[in-house]
C-alpha cells in the first residue's frame, strides 16, 4: 500500500500519524471489496507492508486523477496494494517521504469519536516511517475491533497521538487492544513495537491521562 505524501506541505508527527491512518482504513473500506483490487488486499493481508512516497502538488493531483485511492485531508492520496514491479511509472518515479517541512501549528482536534495512538518516545524515526506504522494500527483495529469502529468510519477516521515514555510504554503495551510489532525491513529491529491504538472514543481513555499530545 502506497501513501503518497505533498512533498511542501508542514504536517505535525502527530497529524501526518492520524492523515495516515485515516486514509489506510478509508482506502480499505473503499477498494478491498472490488473486481480490480480485492485480488491485491487478500496477498497483502498476509504481509501489510506500506510505503510513505513524496510528490508536488502537481504530481499528487495527477495521481489521484488516474488511479484508483483515497485522500485524506487534500495532502494525502492512499493507493492500494501492488507488487512493486507493478507500480505505474509515474508511482515508481517518486521518492520516500521521510519529514515534511517544518512550521505547521497543529489543528484542532475534531469533535465526535478519535482513534487514539501512542507512540513509544525514540523509536520512530522519520514521520514517513510514522506514518506507515499508524496505517498498520488502523487497519488492525478495524479488524480487531469490527463494528465498534463504524461511527468513527463514517466520521471520516480522525485521530490523535500521544507520546509515552518508557515506563508508561510498558503500561500502556499491555492495555492498548493493539499493538503493532514491525517486521524490521527498515529503521528498527525486527519485532520492534511501534505503535499501540485504543478503540476510537469521544474522549480520551483513562489509560492515558498525563501522556503528551504529539502535534
Amino acid at each position: 500500500m502506497y501513501l503518497v505524501v505533498r512533498k511542501d506541505v508542514p504536517l505535525g508527527r502527530g497529524q501526518a500519524m492520524a492523515l495516515a491512518g485515516a486514509g489506510a482504513v478509508r482506502c480499505e473500506d473503499a477498494l478491498a471489496d472490488t473486481p480490480a483490487w480485492a485480488e491485491g488486499f487478500r496477498g497483502w493481508a498476509v504481509r501489510p507492508r506500506k510505503v510513505a512516497l513524496r510528490a508536488s502538488a502537481e504530481e499528487l493531483e495527477a495521481l489521484a486523477g488516474r488511479l484508483d485511492g483515497v485522500t485524506a485531508g487534500e495532502v494525502l492520496l492512499c493507493l492500494p496494494p501492488r507488487l512493486r514491479s507493478a507500480s505505474e511509472p509515474e508511482l515508481a518515479a517518486l521518492r520516500p517521504y521521510t519529514d515534511p517541512p517544518r512550521g505547521a501549528a497543529p489543528p484542532p482536534l475534531p469533535e465526535g469519536p478519535l482513534l487514539r495512538y501512542v507512540v513509544p518516545d525514540g523509536v520512530l524515526r522519520t514521520t514517513g516511517k510514522a506514518m506507515a506504522q499508524a496505517g498498520h494500527a488502523a487497519i488492525e483495529c478495524v479488524h480487531v475491533l469490527g463494528a465498534a469502529t463504524a461511527s468513527w468510519r463514517e466520521a471520516g477516521c480522525p485521530g490523535e497521538v500521544r507520546v509515552a515514555q518508557g515506563a508508561d510504554w510498558e503500561r500502556i503495551r499491555t492495555l492498548a487492544p493493539v499493538v503493532v510489532s514491525d517486521a524490521g525491513l527498515t529503521q528498527v529491529a525486527p519485532g520492534t513495537e511501534t505503535v499501540a491504538a485504543f478503540a476510537p472514543a469521544t474522549d480520551p481513555p483513562r489509560e492515558l491521562d498525563g501522556l503528551e499530545r504529539l502535534p
